[in-house]
């Protein structure tokens, strides 16, 4: 993994309460935090096409990491604490759930792949000369 779940607790300051846990399931709550980490690995490489087996500045794609799963957090308690917000009397607002926000994309930029060798498409016309 990139990250630990003991960087994202540091980083967080989540415990189990905040997840409705009892304060003796500590270890369910790093099983959690590490599915997270997975979770946001799994969507770094999907979203730039690259492994980063290879890749220089892996510290930066770390930290990429870590507030992203730390996104995902904030998403699960915010949703826990208040699924939803009363706007008027007529509407009914439900927060968002993007934790992959464009801040972190535009840091993963450097680290894009991009596979599309798509060439443009050629027409050939024949001059019969009629």
């Amino acid at each position: 993994m990139w990250i630990t779940v003991d960087e994202v607790k540091t980083f967080t300051g989540i415990n189990p309460k905040h997840l409705n846990l009892n304060d003796d399931e500590s270890i369910k709550l790093d099983e959690i935090i590490e599915k997270w980490i997975l979770q946001s690995v799994s969507l770094i490489k999907s979203y730039t096409h690259n492994d980063f087996t290879n890749a220089k500045n892996m510290e930066a794609v770390c930290n990429i990491c870590l507030r992203l799963t730390a996104n995902m957090i904030a998403l699960a308690i915010e949703r826990r604490d208040t699924p939803r917000t009363k706007v008027t009397d007529w509407k009914i607002h439900v927060s968002s759930s993007d934790v992959f926000t464009n801040d972190l994309k535009a840091d993963l930029e450097p680290y894009c792949i991009d596979y599309s060798n798509k060439s443009d498409k050629i027409d050939f016309f024949a001059i019969t000369g009629d």
